[in-house]
């Protein structure tokens, strides 16, 4: 039987009080009972409303050092009335955590206008965007746990932030293609955004990549689609009549069209509907599962034995030291440029069809290396 505990000093606990509440807010904030429960999971114990409140009183020192501890000046009564002070005995006046009621309950809520620094909105969607493949991806629940502990880490001092930004500073080369003007790839997120909040069509200038054509769409929009650390923007195409794909960076020009309205329909998802897709592509019928079997040599095989390429993949190990990978999905038509990427390392099983796109690709790749 779990027993009540009289203190709250450890950084992990406020840490994820901290989280909850953070968790919260956008849902109108975590009760009492949220938090003694976050209290709970790393402790084991459940603790006292006093407790809570302990922990609430260092959250509000950790935004603004200067909220509480003041003694008055000469002269100066304390604030004896101050109902904040008096109310049930919780906590007074919030920096950084604010505390509202509603329906006879107490709901506590990060309240960023308050002591918060200056930001760019567009940095941070973009460095969010950033994260999140790798969030979903290779580093799944170990990304949560490393964040969570980093939090912790910064409650207990901020020397290790300072510490940890100056290692990787010095250790870590990142090389990735990014979009060349983040600013605009953020606005393009966040207007998108804003049209799936409040179901308004977008209007959009789109660049057409096979022809160099600009085209004008009418989109309601479904939502973003990543892969390959490309963004995509789904929906129902009203010029074409149909569901499209539009990657986002090919987006000239963009516009909330504010006196529209949509309904997205009700059996669709996101994930549903791309799951299975090697990357974008999808019918308008529900797309075919097709099996492709690649033969894979030994030195390649590590790779494929380390990484999934896909949620279907499965390794086979052969006699000779080479594997054989199976992937069972939608639109293997999108794997062409990236099977031809391995160039001999790889060779495909099935199906034939693919396996002569892929030697056609390679043809014409070969023919525009010839010297004219």
């Amino acid at each position: 039987m779990a027993v009540r505990s009289p203190r709250c000093n450890h950084p992990e606990t406020i840490t994820n009080i901290l989280v909850r509440i953070l968790e919260k807010t956008p849902t109108g904030g975590a009760t009492i009972e949220e938090l003694e429960e976050a209290y709970e999971e790393v402790k084991g114990t459940i603790p006292s409303r006093k407790t809570i409140y302990r922990a609430l009183e260092r959250l509000e020192l950790l935004f603004d050092p200067l909220a509480r501890g003041e003694t008055p000046e000469e002269g100066e009564e304390p604030e004896k009335n101050n109902p904040a002070l008096l109310d049930d005995g919780l906590p007074g006046p919030m920096v950084g955590i604010k505390r509202i009621k509603r329906d006879r309950k107490t709901y506590y809520l990060f309240d960023g206008n308050q002591g918060a620094p200056e930001f760019n909105i567009n940095e941070s969607l973009y460095a969010a965007l950033s994260l999140y493949p790798q969030y979903r991806g290779m580093l799944k629940d170990a990304y949560y746990r490393v964040m969570r502990k980093l939090l912790a880490e910064t409650l207990a001092g901020v020397s290790m932030y300072n510490l940890l930004i100056s290692e990787i500073e010095n250790h870590v080369h990142v090389s990735e293609p990014a979009p060349a003007d983040p600013d605009k790839f953020a606005f393009l997120v966040s207007e998108i955004f804003r049209a799936l909040r409040y179901r308004k069509r977008l209007k959009i200038k789109y660049l057409r990549t096979y022809d160099g054509k600009e085209t004008e769409r009418i989109i309601e929009p479904y939502g973003l689609l990543n892969r390959f650390n490309n963004y995509y923007l789904t929906g129902y195409c009203l010029s074409s009549r149909g569901n499209r794909i539009f990657h986002v960076v090919h987006i000239r020009e963009l516009e909330v069209i504010l006196d529209s309205n949509y309904r997205m329909p009700s059996s669709y998802s996101l994930k549903q509907a791309y799951s299975r897709a090697w990357a974008t592509w999808t019918s308008e019928g529900g797309a075919k599962l097709e099996t492709v079997r690649l033969q894979v040599c030994c030195g390649t095989a590590e790779r494929f034995r380390a990484i999934n390429f896909h949620t279907s993949q499965k390794v086979k190990e052969l006699d000779n030291g080479e594997i054989e990978v199976v992937f069972r999905l939608t639109g293997p038509n999108e794997m062409i440029p990236w099977i031809a990427s391995w160039g001999p390392d790889i060779k495909i099983l099935e199906p034939a069809w693919l396996r002569s796109e892929v030697a056609v690709f390679l043809s014409k790749a070969l023919e525009n290396c010839k010297e004219t």
